[in-house]
C-alpha cells in the first residue's frame, strides 16, 4: 500500500504541474502576460491550493474513506483541468467586450482579472489542496509515525512535479501540444483515481466501523509558532524562487526550458528533502526536535550560495538552448536551500502533529500556512522586493525570513529531554548563521555580476550606462562613445541584448514606420507593441501626418529608462499624439476597442519564455482584426535566430491572417514581415516619396541608408504567391502548438543558411518584376525605375549581412554608378553619427588620425577625391593605415591622378596584408591598369 501511494502520488504530483504548466500559458492568452496578470493568476493559483487545505483542516477528520474521496477529488482535477485548457481560448472573445468596458482603468481591469482567473482555478486547485492530507490520512491507519508517512508523500508528490515540468516541456508539448498534454495529464489523474479505488477494497475501507471524530481542540501557542514558521518558510523558498529566476538569467537565455530546468532543480530539492526527512524520522521519530537547525541551515546554504556563486560553472555548455548551462547553475545556487526547505517541511509536520493529534487536520493546518506564505513570499519578491531592494539585499532579507522560522520553531518543538549534542549544534549553527549575516558580501551584485553582463557585450568598448532591477526584468543601458559623444545605446534585459540604438538596429525598426506610410500615405492612427529603446517611436512621432499614436509595452521600468536616450522633449512619449499602455500587447489587442491604420511591433525574439504566442496565428489574426480598411502592418522576422521549419511556421501563420503577406529586408537578417487590410490600388508616386520631402522625416532616410524611394522597392524579398510555395505542407505556428519554435535548440553558424537563398537580390529582383502585389500596390514609373536598384541593395545586404563582398570594389560600385553618400560611408566603416561628431570637431580646430580617416571618409562620399586622398594621408593610425591608404590609392585613381595612386599603393607590403586586405589591393590594382593609358602602361607584376 505505502508504494502503491506514492507511486500514484508522484502521478498526481506530474499532472499537477503539468496542469499549471498549462493554465498559466491559456490564461496569459486570455487574461495578458503582464506582471499584475501573471501574479493575478498565481495568486487564484495558489488561493485555491490554501481553500483546499483549509477544508482539510477542518474537515479532515470527518472523512471515513480518505481514499475513495481522494479517487474522486483527482477525477475532479483531471476532468476540469482539460475543461479550462480546453474552452477557455474559445472563450476568450466572449470575455474582450468585458475588459473593453474597464480598459482605462488598471485597478478595474485586474480586479476583473482576478474574479476570472480565480472562478476558473477555484474548483482544480482546491481539489488539489486536499489530495495531501487525505493520503496523509489513509497511509497513517497503517503507519504510526506520522511525519515519515508526511515526508514521504510529500516528497515523491514533488518528484513527481518535477518529472511533469521536464516532460512536459521537454516532450509533451511538442508532441502532443497543449491539449494533447492536458489530456495526457488527466489521464495520469485517473490513473492515480483507479488505483486508489483498488486499494480502498485492498484495505477494506468500505468496511472499516466508522469511529466518532476527535472533537476539535483549540490551537496552543505552540502549535499556532509553528504554523508561523511554516508560513515564512514557504513565503521565503517562493520568494527565493522568484529571485533566483532573475537571477540567472543575468547568465542564461530565460527560454520556457530553462525556466522549466530551473525549476525543476527547485522540485527535485524539495521531494529529495522531504525523502531524507521520512528516513531521518523513521530512525528519529523525534527528529523534529531539529527543526530550528534545519532552518539556520537553510538561511546558511542561501547566503553561501550566493557568496560562492560562480557563473563560469557550466560555461563549456553556454551554447544551444543553454539548458544544461541552467541546469548546473541551478544547482549550485538553489539545490542546497530547497533540500533543507523540504527536510524542514516533514519536520515541522511532525512538530504540528504533535500539537493536533489528528492526521489530516494536522496536514492541513501546515498545508495551509505554508501555501499562504508561498503566495505572499512570491507577490512580496515580485511587488516589493526586486523593485525596492533588488535581489541582492532581497536575499539578505530573505535569509533573516529562515532566521524567524528557526526562532518559532525552536520555541515550539517539544523535546522529551535536554540534549547536548542538540545544544551544541544548535549554538554552532546559530554562531555561523549570525557570522554570515555579518560577511554578507553586499556590493557584489554591481561589482561583478552586472560588470560582467556588460562585458559580454563590452568587446567594442560600451561601458555601464544604467543598471535597474524592476518589476519584470533587470533592464542594464550600455553606451558607446566616439569623440567624447555617444554614439549608440545597448539596452540588455536581463542576459539578452534586446535593442540598440546603432546604425543597423536604427534601419530596419525605422523601416516598420517608412515602408507603412509610404504604402498608406492616408495613415492617420498608428500602435506600436513593444517600445525598445524607442527608434520606431521616434520614426512614428517624426511623423507629422500622424494623429494619434498608442504605444504598447508590458514594462513601465523600460518605459521610464528611455529618458535616458531621448532626454526632455525629444522622448517620444512626451509627444502630446502619445498614449502610453503598460500592458500585455496582446491583451490590449483584443480588449480595445480601436482600429489603426497602421500596427507595427517587435516583440522580443520568439524563443523567449512566454514571447511565443506573440508569434502565432491568432495573434496576427488580432493584428488584422484591428486594421483599418487599407490599413498595414509590419512585423520583425529574426531569421538568424530561427531555423528553417520555424521561419515556414511564422510566415505561414503570419500569411494565414493576412492573405497579401509580403516579405522585406530590413538590414542583414533583420527582416520584416508586412500585410494590408486590403490593397486600394497603386500609391501615388507623389504621396508615395512624401516622406523624403520632408525636412524631419527625409533626413532620418537617408541616415539609415533609404536615400532614394527606389531603394525601399529594392528591399522587397517575396510575395504571398512565394511565401506559399516557400511554406507549402510546413504547419502555422498556433496558440497550441508553441513548441514549433521551442522544440530545437537555436541555430548556430549554419554551413549555408537557408536564409541566404530566400533573400537574393537578383532573384528578389525577379520577383519584384513579376510581383501582382507589388503592380497593385507601387506606383507604376517608380516600381520599373526600383528594378535597377537591387544591385545597390545586393551591397546593403552585405554591409548589414553575412555575404561578405570585396568592400572596395562594393565602395567603388556605388560611388561610380549612384549619388548615393549613406552607402559609401557605410561601406567605409563608418556611420553618419560618427560623421556629424566628427565634422563638429574639426570645425573646431581639432586634429588627429581618426578625425582625419572620417573627414576622407565624408570627403569620398561626396565625390571630393582630391581632398580624400589628402585626408587619407595623413591617417597614421596603425589599425587603419593599410586601409586609409587603399582608400586614398581609390580616391586617386578615381580622380584621374593614376600615377600617385601607383605609389600610394607601392608604399604597402601586400605579402604582410590580411587575406581581405590584399584582395582589394589586388582589385585596385587592376582598377588602375583600367585607368592607365594603353601606352607605356606600367604592369607590375605580383
Amino acid at each position: 500500500m505505502t508504494l502503491l501511494l506514492c507511486v500514484i502520488f508522484f502521478l498526481s504530483g506530474a499532472a499537477a504541474l503539468l496542469f499549471e504548466t498549462l493554465w498559466f500559458r491559456v490564461a496569459g492568452l486570455t487574461l495578458g502576460s503582464s506582471v499584475w496578470a501573471s501574479n493575478i493568476v498565481l495568486a487564484s493559483f495558489m488561493a485555491g491550493l490554501a481553500a483546499g487545505n483549509a477544508a482539510a483542516a477542518r474537515y479532515g477528520q470527518r472523512v471515513r474513506r480518505p481514499l475513495f474521496v481522494y479517487a474522486v477529488i483527482e477525477c475532479v482535477v483531471g476532468f476540469t483541468g482539460v475543461a479550462i485548457v480546453v474552452l477557455l481560448p474559445p472563450l476568450s472573445p466572449m470575455l474582450a467586450p468585458l475588459f473593453t468596458r474597464v480598459l482605462a482603468h488598471p485597478w478595474l481591469v485586474n480586479s476583473l482579472r482576478l474574479a476570472v482567473a480565480f472562478g476558473l482555478m477555484l474548483v482544480p486547485t482546491t481539489a488539489m489542496g486536499l489530495t495531501l492530507p487525505l493520503l496523509t490520512k489513509a497511509l497513517a491507519r497503517s503507519d504510526a509515525n506520522f511525519g515519515r508517512v508526511l515526508g514521504r508523500l510529500y516528497g515523491w508528490n514533488t518528484l513527481g512535479g518535477m518529472a511533469g515540468a521536464l516532460c512536459g516541456e521537454l516532450w509533451l508539448i511538442s508532441w502532443l501540444g497543449q491539449r494533447g498534454t492536458a489530456f495526457a495529464a488527466a489521464t495520469l489523474n485517473v490513473t492515480a483515481a483507479v488505483v486508489a479505488l483498488f486499494l480502498t477494497r485492498h484495505v477494506g475501507e468500505a468496511s472499516a466501523p466508522e469511529a466518532e471524530p476527535a472533537p476539535t481542540r483549540r490551537l496552543s501557542a505552540r502549535a499556532w509558532r509553528l504554523l508561523a514558521a511554516a508560513f515564512f518558510s514557504g513565503g521565503a523558498l517562493l520568494a527565493l524562487e522568484v529571485i533566483w529566476f532573475r537571477f540567472l538569467q543575468l547568465f542564461v537565455f530565460g527560454t520556457s526550458l530553462v525556466f522549466a530546468t530551473m525549476l525543476a532543480v527547485i522540485l527535485l530539492g524539495i521531494g529529495a528533502g522531504g525523502i531524507v526527512a521520512s528516513r531521518w524520522l523513521s530512525r528519529d521519530p523525534q527528529a523534529q526536535r531539529f527543526t530550528s537547525l534545519v532552518a539556520l541551515g537553510a538561511g546558511i546554504a542561501t547566503e553561501l550560495a550566493y557568496a560562492l556563486f560562480d557563473s563560469r560553472v557550466g560555461s563549456f555548455l553556454y551554447t544551444g538552448d543553454m539548458a544544461g548551462a541552467a541546469l548546473l547553475l541551478s544547482l549550485r545556487l538553489m539545490l542546497p536551500t530547497a533540500l533543507l526547505s523540504g527536510v524542514l517541511f516533514a519536520l515541522l509536520g511532525a512538530a504540528q502533529r504533535d500539537e493536533c493529534g489528528e492526521e489530516a487536520e494536522a496536514t492541513g493546518r501546515l498545508t495551509l500556512a505554508n501555501t499562504l506564505g508561498a503566495m505572499s513570499g512570491a507577490l512580496v519578491a515580485g511587488f516589493v522586493l526586486l523593485p525596492q531592494l533588488g535581489m541582492e539585499k532581497a536575499l539578505f532579507a530573505l535569509s533573516l525570513s529562515y532566521g524567524v522560522a528557526a526562532w518559532l520553531s525552536g520555541a515550539a518543538t517539544r523535546t522529551a529531554r535536554p540534549e547536548k549534542l542538540r545544544r551544541t549544534a544548535l549554538v554552532a549553527a546559530a554562531g555561523l548563521y549570525g557570522l554570515v549575516l555579518l560577511l554578507f558580501p553586499f556590493g557584489l551584485m554591481k561589482g561583478r555580476f552586472l560588470k560582467e553582463v556588460v562585458q559580454s557585450f563590452a568587446s567594442g568598448g560600451e561601458r555601464l550606462l544604467r543598471a535597474h532591477e524592476g518589476l519584470t526584468e533587470t533592464v542594464v543601458y550600455t553606451r558607446f562613445d566616439w569623440g567624447g559623444s555617444p554614439l549608440y545605446y545597448r539596452m540588455i534585459t536581463n542576459s539578452y541584448s534586446m535593442s540598440a540604438t546603432s546604425r543597423t538596429a536604427r534601419r530596419y525598426m525605422r523601416m516598420y514606420v517608412y515602408w507603412a506610410l509610404a504604402v498608406n500615405p492616408n495613415a492617420r492612427k498608428a500602435l506600436l507593441i513593444s517600445y525598445g529603446v524607442g527608434n520606431t517611436a521616434k520614426a512614428l512621432t517624426e511623423t507629422r501626418q500622424l494623429e494619434s499614436i498608442d504605444v504598447v509595452d508590458i514594462s513601465r521600468d523600460i518605459l521610464d529608462l528611455s529618458t535616458l536616450i531621448f532626454p526632455g522633449t525629444s522622448n517620444p512619449l512626451r509627444d502630446p499624439r502619445v498614449h502610453v499602455h503598460v500592458e500585455d500587447g496582446r491583451f490590449f489587442l483584443r480588449a480595445t476597442g480601436e482600429r489603426f491604420d497602421l500596427i507595427t511591433s517587435e516583440p522580443p525574439p520568439p524563443r523567449a519564455a512566454g514571447i511565443v504566442n506573440l508569434y502565432s496565428r491568432e495573434y496576427f489574426r488580432l493584428i488584422h482584426d484591428r486594421l483599418r480598411d487599407g490599413g498595414v502592418a509590419t512585423y520583425w522576422l529574426p531569421v538568424s535566430q530561427l531555423h528553417h521549419s520555424e521561419s515556414q511556421a511564422i510566415v505561414r501563420g503570419f500569411c494565414d491572417a493576412f492573405r497579401d503577406c509580403s516579405l522585406w529586408a530590413g538590414a542583414g537578417t533583420e527582416w520584416m514581415l508586412a500585410g494590408t487590410g486590403g490593397v486600394r490600388g497603386p500609391v501615388l508616386e507623389d504621396r508615395f516619396s512624401a516622406q523624403w520631402r520632408d525636412p524631419v522625416v527625409g533626413p532620418e532616410l537617408v541616415g539609415v541608408g533609404l536615400e532614394q524611394p527606389e531603394q525601399l522597392g529594392a528591399t522587397f524579398i517575396a510575395d504571398a504567391e512565394t511565401l506559399d510555395e516557400w511554406t507549402r505542407g510546413a504547419p502555422a505556428l498556433d496558440d497550441d502548438h508553441p513548441s514549433r519554435i521551442l522544440s530545437l535548440p537555436p541555430p548556430t553558424n549554419p554551413p549555408e543558411p537557408y536564409y541566404r537563398s530566400w533573400g537574393d537580390p537578383r532573384a528578389a529582383r525577379q520577383r519584384f518584376a513579376s510581383s501582382a502585389f507589388i503592380r497593385g500596390l507601387w506606383p507604376p514609373l517608380l516600381r520599373q525605375r526600383t528594378e535597377d536598384w537591387f544591385e545597390v541593395q545586393a551591397i546593403v545586404d552585405d554591409e548589414y549581412g553575412e555575404r561578405r563582398l570585396n568592400s572596395i570594389q562594393s565602395l567603388h560600385a556605388v560611388l561610380t554608378r549612384s549619388l548615393l553618400r549613406t552607402l559609401p560611408i557605410l561601406l567605409a566603416h563608418s556611420d553618419l553619427v560618427i560623421q556629424g561628431i566628427a565634422v563638429r570637431a574639426y570645425q573646431d580646430g581639432k586634429r588627429g588620425s581618426g578625425l582625419e580617416w572620417e573627414m576622407g571618409v565624408r570627403a569620398l562620399s561626396q565625390r571630393d577625391y582630391g581632398a580624400a586622398a589628402q585626408h587619407f594621408a595623413l591617417v597614421d593610425e596603425a589599425s587603419r593605415r593599410v586601409r586609409a591608404q587603399l582608400l586614398r590609392a581609390l580616391a586617386l585613381g578615381l580622380a584621374d591622378r593614376v600615377s600617385e595612386a601607383r605609389q600610394a599603393l607601392d608604399s604597402i607590403e601586400l605579402t604582410a596584408l590580411p587575406h581581405e586586405e590584399a584582395i582589394s589591393a589586388l582589385w585596385i590594382e587592376r582598377f588602375l591598369r583600367s585607368r592607365a593609358r594603353p601606352a607605356g602602361a606600367h604592369v607590375r607584376q605580383r
